[in-house]
């Protein structure tokens, strides 16, 4: 498709998903790799899938090899409020000059490919390719690669021989791409292992171990179950105690979330197994100096920032709100949700009903195309809580934002979360008022 006059290269971006929607084939993929000369097989990549905690764990394996001196290219999504949030080259985000290089090679190839009678790429392959193109530019020896979608049939899963695949936790997301039961996710998720390749996965859920151990079985790759890990909170960070290259170690995670420990417990398998011998120090420092925005964060005093975006993620949200609650004894707490259509928002809201007991809630509608609307979310907000909570409704998360600004004292407490859109929307706030 041919840019018009003057359109920039976030421009035509945006614009994809209105006119490519078909996914490419995994030949198609290799095919299109092969005009740009197989940039993936470059690298050497740490390749991860999961419904939650992806992210996370893609910021502690960065974090990690750049304390090893390694270079390492970090590819994942969403982004929160810029693009380029989405290609990390040695834990920074890409320069712009380096950006609009990349979109500009990846356009001449789309347009030869075009010509060749073939479909434009979707929106996220159309990244992936810029990510390839940028990490290969840039030489880096590693890649940490975060799937988009479920896995099996993800772009990202061209690659022919990870050094490690990590499957996170799996639950019920994405129901119409990928199954609505936890097997049939799981299956998409398995999808990532290679044959003779290790994987490391968590256990959290019996019904997804089963599956992934049983296609690992099948591919005669060594499997790494990580079982919960015993952890600790102290001054807003999270220790935990795991097994090492043959030693019980300690590490801590700058992060006040308590499921972080799993996802910091999975970075550290998944380097044990991949056979880089990194000392048990320099992990333990570089895993201190993870970063990963909008996973229990303090954006403004008393004013914690979350991405839960499901379930199952509202709920581990829910457990680390609650043991923030429990170790500052607020006064009142706040909470701030807006949430996309798709998602089970009914059960997220009665549960942070539930569990945070809010003095005061604000609602929210996204700028997303996906959000819920202002009204749905009042209307289940009234059925659910009656006169217990004190609702308020925005327009736009700007005007609920400087609601809760407004209303909050210093002996207060306030959680935002529902979306990662959301977190995106808050964070421009936060960083640029």
């Amino acid at each position: 498709m041919e840019r018009r006059k003057g359109e920039s290269a976030r421009d035509y971006l945006e614009r994809i998903p209105s006119f490519a929607k078909k996914k490419s084939t995994r030949p198609e993929v290799r095919a299109f790799l092969g005009l740009m000369g197989n940039p993936d097989r470059k690298f050497r990549i740490f390749h991860v899938a999961g419904t939650n905690g992806k992210g996370s764990v893609c910021a502690f394996l960065t974090a990690a090899l750049l304390e090893a001196e390694k270079t390492c290219g970090t590819f994942t999504s969403p982004h929160l409020s810029d693009i380029r949030e989405r290609f990390l080259i040695n834990g920074r985000m890409v320069p712009e000059e380096a950006f609009l290089a990349a979109f500009e090679a990846v356009y001449g190839y789309v347009s030869k490919w075009e010509a060749a009678g073939h479909a434009h790429p979707t929106y996220f392959e159309f990244l992936f390719y810029m990510g390839l193109f940028l990490f290969s530019e840039a030489e880096t020896e590693f890649l940490v690669l975060e799937t988009g979608m479920g896995g099996r049939y993800d772009v990202t899963n061209v690659i022919e021989e990870p050094l490690v695949s990590v499957i996170t936790s799996v639950s019920i997301d994405h129901t119409a791409f990928l199954g609505t039961t936890v097997p049939e996710i799981a299956a998409h998720k398995a999808g990532i292992i290679k044959s003779g390749r290790p994987v490391v996965y968590d256990t959290v859920s019996e019904e997804a171990a089963q599956v992934i151990a049983a296609e690992a079985e099948r591919l005669l790759s060594s499997a790494y179950p990580v079982e919960d890990v015993p952890f600790s909170c102290v001054d807003g960070k999270i220790g935990i105690s795991c097994s090492y290259l043959g030693r019980e170690e300690t590490f801590v995670l700058p992060f006040a979330a308590p499921y972080q420990a799993k996802n910091g417990a999975l970075a550290v398998k998944a380097l044990e197994v991949s056979g880089l011998h990194i000392p048990a120090d320099v992990l333990r420092a570089g895993l201190l100096k993870a970063k990963w925005p909008a996973r229990m964060e303090e954006v403004r005093p008393g004013i914690f920032l979350d991405g839960a975006h499901n379930g199952d993620g509202m709920r581990a949200f829910l457990d680390a709100a609650c043991l923030i609650k429990e170790m500052r004894k607020p006064e009142r707490t706040l909470f701030l949700f807006a949430v996309s259509a798709d998602k089970d928002f009914e059960t997220m809201l009665s549960e942070a009903g539930r569990r945070l007991s809010p003095s005061v809630c604000f609602l929210a509608r996204m700028e997303s195309h996906r959000a819920l609307s202002l009204s749905a979310l009042l209307e289940t907000a009234e059925r659910l809580w009656g006169k217990k909570v004190l609702v308020r409704g925005f327009e736009t998360t700007k005007e609920a934002l400087s609601a809760l600004f407004s209303l909050k004292q210093p002996g207060d407490l306030a959680f935002i979360a529902g979306s990662l859109y959301l977190a995106g929307e808050i964070k421009k706030e936060t960083e640029h008022d």
